[in-house]
């Protein structure tokens, strides 16, 4: 039954998603809990150290919870039962199980955003090499299936990159987002756990405490996420769905990786099926269909009710593994891809030149045509051709011409000719130099000398303001990417947080 497990694998996507891996978050969220009792000295700090040390197994919560029907109680018992005493009556001291299960979510999404990410921008680097190796292989463009411009299969292929990199700029925005946690108490109202133990063990994590929280953090920062997912797998489908149409016979452009003892059908031995980009058809289907339940999780009841409980359980781990799945698959689809140069330029000939029909009309209004006339000039000849009449536009249309102008004909005849797209250079060029912004800031618990200086004048020309923190912005137009070294180079992660955003 779980057998898509197994063959849509990610081993580190299932980590982070496994019960192994769930409770041992749960396990430090609560001892970043106990260590901030123990630094207001509620408690000593032995019994968060004494919790640390606690190895808690997935079925020794399930056999808990078979009595409890209760996850978050059946985990506190099986720690409770491996601890002194002493430290048995302070575990889970003040907090309800969503501080728990809620910060543990965001932190479960932001490392699956970590890999989704480091996947996309993988990817980009073999998008962007393909653009670039085809960047002046002249390749009929197609509208509604039908031949249209001609266009560059570099061109179309970084219509891809652009496409992913703008996925990435999404996924980098979700994941801004999802640092929040939630440490409140029931309701969220700070009634059993002050605020400075919910700041210092949200610190520990990276995660900053929800605004206003309620029982839960809320539901649509963790459908952003999901909306990142579904504009990922539709990415991802664009480009299977092109690679399919591109392997058809009749048109046999591009071709899968095809392996030795590979076989595309039981019956038919010729056969070479994509079913690499199907597959990702359908793997795309799955994530995108997480969507709906995502958002109708957002409308909770008053401050909480757990009907979002069963779907996340559901779609998040299924999502997660399947995204990063698709990303490496493409991949490695991509990296084995063939191209059949021949064939692209044999199918820039099947039109006989119709494709040249709007280059024909711009030039025939310049030269002082009609435009209405000289479009159904245009169509005229094109349909001749079709009917068998000319051997190809060109003759046709001038044939139609001379009939009219001859010296129209003329200046016509000198254009029509299949020439390499004149822009692809700048139309590359833009694209490389796609900008990025690091917005580096101090840290919210590093003083900001600046900041307070220009608080303290706002204050005194009467302009309410609690607190002014300073922010750098340095927007890079810049062929590499972000990398560790270049956020090294702007950012002092000691007293410095940082963001970056991807621009257009």
């Amino acid at each position: 039954m779980l057998d898509w497990i197994s063959r849509y694998r990610s081993d580190r996507m299932l980590k982070i998603w496994q019960d192994e891996e769930k409770y041992r978050i749960w396990r430090d969220i609560e001892v970043a809990v106990l260590e901030g009792w123990a630094k207001l000295g509620v408690i000593p700090q032995k019994i968060a150290d004494e919790v640390r040390r606690v190895e808690i197994k997935p079925e020794e919560v399930k056999q808990e919870e078979f009595k409890t029907k209760h996850e978050v109680t059946a985990f506190v018992r099986v720690i409770e039962k491996k601890v002194s005493e002493n430290a048995r009556k302070f575990v889970h001291l003040g907090i309800t199980s969503s501080d728990v299960m809620d910060t543990a979510f965001s932190i479960q999404i932001l490392r699956s955003i970590d890999y989704i990410v480091d996947g996309i921008r993988l990817l980009e680097n073999v998008i962007s090499n393909l653009a670039e190796k085809y960047k002046h292989v002249v390749a009929v463009g197609r509208t509604h299936g039908v031949h249209a411009e001609p266009t560059t299969l570099g061109v179309r292929f970084l219509s891809h990159y652009a496409e992913f990199r703008r996925v990435r700029k999404f996924f980098l925005f979700a994941r801004e987002n999802l640092r929040f946690g939630k440490i409140s108490g029931a309701v969220g109202i700070y009634n059993t756990v002050p605020p400075e133990v919910e700041a210092y063990a949200l610190e520990k994590f990276g995660l900053k405490p929800e605004p206003v929280p309620t029982q839960v953090v809320p539901r649509d920062r963790y459908a952003y996420f999901i909306v990142a997912c579904s504009l990922l797998s539709s990415a991802i489908e664009r480009i299977a769905l092109n690679i399919r149409i591109s392997q058809m016979t009749e048109i046999g452009e591009m071709m899968e990786p095809f392996e030795e003892e590979q076989m595309g059908s039981s019956i038919m031995p010729h056969k070479k099926n994509p079913v690499l980009s199907e597959n990702l058809t359908g793997i795309a289907r799955t994530i995108k269909s997480a969507v709906v339940p995502a958002l109708e999780n957002i409308s909770l009841l008053m401050e909480r009710d757990i009907s979002h409980s069963s779907a996340e359980r559901i779609i998040f781990p299924q999502v997660c593994i399947l995204s990063d799945f698709a990303l490496s698959r493409l991949k490695l689809l991509l990296e084995g891809l063939k191209v059949d140069e021949d064939k692209i330029k044999k199918n820039l000939e099947i039109s006989m030149g119709m494709i040249l029909s709007s280059r024909a009309l711009f030039e025939m209004v310049v030269a002082g045509y009609d435009r209405e006339k000289a479009y159904k000039t245009i169509q005229k000849a094109s349909f001749s051709v079709v009917d068998g009449k000319f051997p190809d536009f060109k003759t046709a249309l001038i044939s139609m011409l001379e009939k009219e102008d001859k010296k129209i004909a003329q200046i016509v005849s000198e254009k029509l000719e299949l020439v390499k797209p004149q822009y692809i250079d700048y139309i590359f060029d833009r694209a490389s130099s796609m900008p990025f912004e690091i917005k580096v800031m101090k840290r919210d618990d590093v003083f900001d000398p600046e900041g307070k200086t220009i608080a303290d004048r706002l204050r005194k020309i009467g302009v309410n303001v609690k607190d002014i923190r300073v922010a750098k912005s340095y927007l890079i137009s810049s062929y590499k990417d972000v990398d560790s070294d270049l956020i090294d180079f702007f950012v002092n992660p000691i007293v410095e947080d940082y963001t970056v955003e991807l621009k257009e």
